[in-house]
Formats: C-alpha cells, sequence, structure tokens
C-alpha cells in the first residue's frame, strides 16, 4: 500500500528527506571508493619502494642458497615492512626464496609470460587460506641471474579502515538525515507561506466580491505567475458577472415591455363591450405583441446556443451573392410597404466555404436593419466584391456591404453598435420592434465563419454595415 502524505509541505519534505539521503548515500558510498583508491595507491607505491630496498639485499650463500639481510629489514619502525608477504623465483618457477610470513604458502603461482620484465606489474591475488593480497613482481638480476621478486601485502587492514570509515559515517547519516527533514521542513513551510496567503485570500472573493484581487509581490516567480492566472481568471468571471447581470437586466426589461402591452390591452378590451371588428382589432394587437416577443426568445434562444458552444455548423461551397437575393425576397413585403428599392449586385463568381443556414441570420439581419432605419422611398445598395488584399495573407476575402440612406449612426455609439441590447435610438427601436438583438446575431453568425463585421459610414450620409469571409471564385 502506497502511503502518500496529506498535504503539499509533508510531501516536499519526504521528497527532499529522500534527494538528501540519497545524495548522501552517494557521496558515502563515493568517499569509500575515494579512500579505498588513495590507500591502494599508497600501499603500492610503499611496496615498489620496499621492492627497491630489498633488491640490494638478497645475495647467493657459498652453497647457492638466496639470502637476505634481515637484520635490517626487520626494524620496527615500519608495520608494512613487518606485515609484508614475499617470494622469490627464477623465470622457470622455482621457488627460491619465501619469508617467514607466507608461511609456505604460493603466491601467484607460476610465473606468467612477462611478468615483471617492463615495470612492477600489479594484481590482487588470493592465497591458499583465502587472504587477499595486493601483489607486484619484479625482475631483478642477482649475481647475473634473472630472479622474479613477488611481494605483497594483506588488504584486509585497508577492508577495515574501509569499514571503520563507513562505520562513522553510517552513524552520523540518521543525525544529518533528522537535521535536513527538519531544515526541510523549515523551508518548504516558508516557501509555501506565499500559495497559504493567496488561498486565504482567495476563499474571501464571493460573487458580491470579484474585483477583489491577490496582491503580487513578484510577477516573475511561480506564485507570482499563478497569481497573475487567477487575477485574470476572477477579471473574467467579474466581466462575466456584469454581463449576466446586465443580459438579465436587459432580457426581463424587453419581455415586460410586450407583456405588459398585451395585458393592458387585454384589461382595456375587457372593460366594455364591442363588436366584432373591435374585439379583432384588440386580438390584431395582442397578437403583434406575441410575434414580437417571439421573435424576441427566438433571438434569445439563439444567442444561449451561440454562447454554450452547441452550434454545429453545416458548411457547404454556395455563391454568396445568391444567397443575398435569396434574404432579399423575405423581406420583400416590409420594403414595399415602405416604397423602398434594394438594388442587389456583384460578383456571381464569389462563392464562401460556410453554413447557409447561420449566415443567412447576418444577412438577414443586417438588410432588415437596413430597412428598417432608411428613410421610406429611399434606396439600399448591396454589393459584393473581392476585398483588398492583405499584405500579410495570402487567403482571398470577400466583402459584402450593405449601404442605405438613413441617419447614420454618431461616433460615440459605434464601438457598442453590435453589444445586445443596445439601442441608440431607444423610442424609434421600439416602433420598429427591434429589441436590439438582430446586429449582435449578425456579428456572431459572421465570426463562427472566422469573418468579420463592421460599419463605417456612408458619404454624405446613412450607414455601410459590411461582412468579410474567406471566399473563391467559381
Amino acid at each position: 500500500m502506497r502511503i502518500r502524505p496529506r498535504y503539499v509541505r509533508d510531501r516536499l519534505t519526504l521528497q527532499y528527506l529522500l534527494t538528501v539521503g540519497l545524495v548522501l548515500g552517494a557521496y558515502i558510498f563515493g568517499a569509500a571508493l575515494l579512500l579505498y583508491w588513495q590507500l591502494t595507491s599508497q600501499l603500492y607505491h610503499a611496496e615498489i619502494q620496499d621492492v627497491e630496498t630489498v633488491e640490494g639485499l638478497f645475495y647467493f650463500l657459498p652453497d647457492g642458497v638466496l639470502a637476505l639481510h634481515e637484520e635490517y629489514l626487520n626494524h620496527p619502525r615500519d608495520k608494512l615492512l613487518l606485515d609484508r608477504l614475499m617470494e622469490v623465483l627464477t623465470p622457470e618457477g622455482q621457488i627460491l626464496f619465501r619469508n617467514e610470513r607466507l608461511a609456505g604458502r604460493e603466491m601467484g603461482g607460476p610465473p606468467v609470460s612477462g611478468e615483471g620484465q617492463s615495470s612492477y606489474d600489479q594484481r590482487t591475488i588470493r592465497l591458499a587460506d583465502g587472504t587477499r593480497v595486493q601483489c607486484i613482481s619484479h625482475l631483478h638480476f642477482i649475481d647475473g641471474r634473472p630472479l622474479l621478486i613477488r611481494l605483497g601485502h594483506s588488504t584486509d587492514p585497508l577492508m577495515h579502515r574501509i569499514a571503520e570509515f563507513l562505520g562513522l559515517m553510517l552513524l552520523a547519516l540518521p543525525i544529518a538525515l533528522v537535521a535536513s527533514a527538519l531544515a526541510g521542513y523549515r523551508v518548504a513551510g516558508k516557501a509555501l507561506r506565499p500559495l497559504k496567503e493567496m488561498t486565504l485570500q482567495t476563499e474571501q472573493i464571493t460573487a458580491n466580491r470579484l474585483s477583489n484581487r491577490i496582491p503580487v509581490e513578484n510577477p516573475d516567480d511561480e506564485l507570482g505567475q499563478m497569481a497573475g492566472v487567477l487575477n485574470g481568471l476572477l477579471q473574467r468571471l467579474e466581466e462575466s458577472f456584469k454581463h449576466l447581470e446586465r443580459f438579465t437586466s436587459d432580457v426581463s426589461h424587453e419581455l415586460r415591455t410586450p407583456l405588459a402591452s398585451i395585458r393592458s390591452v387585454g384589461e382595456v378590451g375587457l372593460q366594455k363591450e364591442h363588436s366584432a371588428e373591435g374585439y379583432r382589432d384588440i386580438v390584431g394587437s395582442m397578437l403583434e405583441e406575441v410575434a414580437r416577443l417571439t421573435q424576441m426568445v427566438d433571438d434569445l434562444l439563439t444567442i444561449s446556443r451561440a454562447d454554450a458552444g452547441q452550434t454545429v455548423l453545416s458548411r457547404k461551397d454556395f455563391p454568396l451573392l445568391a444567397l443575398t437575393r435569396e434574404v432579399a425576397g423575405l423581406i420583400e413585403i416590409l420594403i414595399e410597404e415602405k416604397g423602398q428599392r434594394v438594388v442587389v449586385e456583384g460578383n456571381e463568381r464569389i462563392c464562401v466555404h460556410a453554413d447557409p443556414s447561420v449566415l443567412r441570420h447576418a444577412v438577414l439581419n443586417l438588410l432588415d436593419n437596413a430597412v428598417k432605419y432608411a428613410p421610406a422611398g429611399s434606396r439600399i445598395r448591396v454589393r459584393l466584391k473581392w476585398a483588398p488584399a492583405e499584405s500579410s495573407s495570402s487567403d482571398r476575402v470577400a466583402e459584402l456591404s450593405i449601404e442605405d440612406e438613413g441617419p447614420g449612426i454618431a461616433p460615440e455609439h459605434r464601438a457598442r453598435v453590435f453589444d445586445r441590447f443596445y439601442r441608440i435610438d431607444e423610442a424609434r427601436t421600439r416602433e420598429a420592434g427591434g429589441a436590439g438583438l438582430g446586429l449582435s446575431i449578425a456579428k456572431w453568425a459572421v465570426e463562427i465563419h472566422g469573418g468579420q463585421i463592421g460599419y463605417r459610414p456612408a458619404d454624405p450620409a446613412g450607414s455601410i454595415f459590411f461582412i468579410r469571409l474567406a471566399a473563391f471564385e467559381s
């Protein structure tokens, strides 16, 4: 079963402790290896000096036996000299000398090819009783005879010193780990203190206090970056709440007006008897308000689906001018009522890859807006052409513009003309039957296709609304 500490501070301390433990373990192991290498290197150089010394102390007795001046070498000033193991043999393997410390044990067996001829050969061997010995070999001439001198020392004292070193280090390891854990716990707490403060400050932010922000001490470190992200989130939430409040208020206001009108017409109609024609007029007035209310609800549903991202586009290739003429035919009755004239012209071969039903919303709302605000008997010009090419893009863009001869839009209103429920003239819009949603729906319908919608004043008067979309020529 895996145990996971509950708090981040405990997890950081544990990870820090494990890291320090691994580092200390690696350090102790490396230090032991370094100590072993230093001791073996010192022993190797000491053995070389010892061989160079004994080479001049060997001599042959009259009977041909090899002897050594032991009185020189057995001085107790150097324990290495007393503990050395040494044997001398001919290149053919005949043993000529073994010191008493070796006690008759073989030291490496028969000579190997080239042993000790060029330099001091070093190797580690095991004696018959299992003793590990670091041994060097050197070929030396005594009285003209080549003799192989082997000299070695047991590595047990070295291993004993290594074991003592490891024991001392391992005894100190728990103390070091406890100290590291305390230091790591303290450092983790200090590092996480700003995060705790941010948590406490964030808990105090409610729907009524979205304007509060988290203080940022250092925007360049990780905590500062996280605080910046949270502040950005709070900013977006605040804007969304304000938008939702404004949207709810506007919807309530817009729904209340036709409902109040329906109620008023109904109450007036019930106050006295009317003829069949009178009742017909009352019902007709109520139906007009119901139609206006139904259109508003449909627009709200369209906006709601757009905000929820539930709209799935069914794209296909089609001529944009043909769609524009179809939309103009849908509002032909409104055009005739005001005695207006709609001129649709442009490049017949310009095609777009889009959803016709969604794009129809945009064209219909813009054209309907032009019909409502253009004076009676005026001309509305709809033109489709290629937009000027941008140097940074190789894609071709078509522009559909709708120009009317209405009063135009004052500069102070142009930035918000596509906002929901925004009206330039409240009274005139209500008379025309609008709720301030048409242009916002048109904007959504264009932008969901990756296009651009905008406004520019006409010369000398009037308004031009335009749509720009990626297009191709058929």
